[in-house]
């Protein structure tokens, strides 16, 4: 919860702090490019160090060099000796220290509890990161007008430290030794592994297809509120709100059906359910309709992607967890690539027509 918060919260100090800086757009989305490109780059390679280094080790000084980069932007903000490169210093660090931590992050989890009590844990941090989705950028908003950006880093700092303390205080089940061999060859292991094994291949193939394609309503969901459901600002708060409810709605009914057989089932069901839902909010013209609708594609795609998530966790071999998931998590990250593509069809045909096409090649 500590970590995450401050993850969430960095977002939204970084851009404030950009535009503070620059007053440019471009810069903005240089400085989120800053953070995606090493994410993306080392993701592998942190899924192999996941599973050939002490994953709790890794989280200590993963969250650790967070802390001390939250401390040092602080300082430099509150001395005022802040410049621009430093802060897009610090989004680079940033990105090299998430593609350790998520890989890692995901990996522990079936070091910490029972196999019968996966499921149930996996719908317990998708609710925690549901829950910082909707109250950390509210939270650091505040900060940054109540106290200013520089004590809203160090916010961020205490929040990371004491991320650090709690994972002092855990003790991990032990893990099979990771096999012999070089680095490439152990990132060629785990995508063979994967390709090979038509449940994983399935299933990691739906999260990238969706991140691509069916989640860029979100980075267009200022146009349908500006240009097609004509709400302004206020109504694209309302739809963010509805959507964040949603999934925490949708991971709570995960925990709900943890232990009930047919999951695969209720995966493809579930991404069905979202395309079709994601198609009739292209086509809605109503507001309070559109509001609904955000509601129920916030629930349809958090169901189906934690469950997908609970049957990788349940299925995979400790050995190759880091490798898998960390490929896993990388198509989150690719998201962004997603929302450019589907700007560029907004931007020559409409949004709806954006969306909605997402949503077809998705069901």
């Amino acid at each position: 919860l500590s970590s995450v918060l401050a993850q969430n919260m960095e977002g939204v100090a970084q851009s404030w702090l950009v535009l503070e800086l620059s007053n440019s757009p471009l810069l903005l989305g240089l400085s989120g490019l800053s953070f995606a490109a090493p994410t993306i780059a080392l993701t592998l390679f942190g899924g192999v160090v996941a599973d050939r280094a002490d994953r709790r080790r890794i989280m200590i000084l993963s969250q650790s060099s967070s802390a001390l980069m939250f401390f040092l932007l602080a300082t430099l903000i509150v001395f005022q000796w802040i410049a621009l490169w430093h802060v897009m210093l610090a989004a680079f660090i940033s990105g090299c220290v998430r593609a350790f931590d998520r890989p890692s992050r995901m990996a522990l989890l079936p070091q910490m509890v029972p196999k019968e009590d996966i499921p149930n844990a996996v719908a317990v941090g998708g609710t925690i990161w549901q829950l910082n989705r909707l109250v950390g950028p509210a939270i650091a908003g505040m900060l940054i007008y109540l106290i200013g950006i520089g004590p809203t880093y160090y916010f961020c700092f205490f929040a990371s430290i004491s991320a650090v303390c709690l994972w002092l205080g855990i003790r991990l089940a032990a893990t099979s030794a990771p096999s012999s061999g070089g680095v490439l060859q152990h990132m060629a292991e785990g995508l063979n592994f994967i390709r090979k094994n038509p449940l994983f291949f399935t299933f990691i193939g739906m999260i990238f297809f969706n991140s691509v394609f069916g989640m860029s309503y979100l980075i267009l969901m200022p146009v349908f509120a500006r240009s097609v459901l004509h709400v302004g600002s206020q109504g694209f708060g309302f739809l963010q709100s509805a959507g964040g409810a949603g999934a925490l709605i949708g991971v709570l009914l995960v925990a709900w059906f943890s232990h009930s057989n047919g999951k695969n089932l209720q995966a493809i069901v579930g991404a069905i359910v979202f395309g079709v839902l994601l198609i009739a909010f292209a086509l809605s013209k109503s507001f309070p309709l559109s509001l609904v609708l955000a509601a129920a594609l916030g629930i349809a795609s958090q169901f189906y992607m934690t469950t997908i998530s609970t049957i990788l966790q349940v299925s995979l071999p400790d050995q190759l967890r880091g490798r898998v998931m960390g490929i896993y998590g990388l198509a989150w990250e690719l998201m962004p690539l997603g929302g450019l593509m589907a700007g560029a069809v907004a931007e020559y045909a409409g949004a709806p027509l954006a969306v909605g096409g997402g949503g077809f090649m998705g069901a």
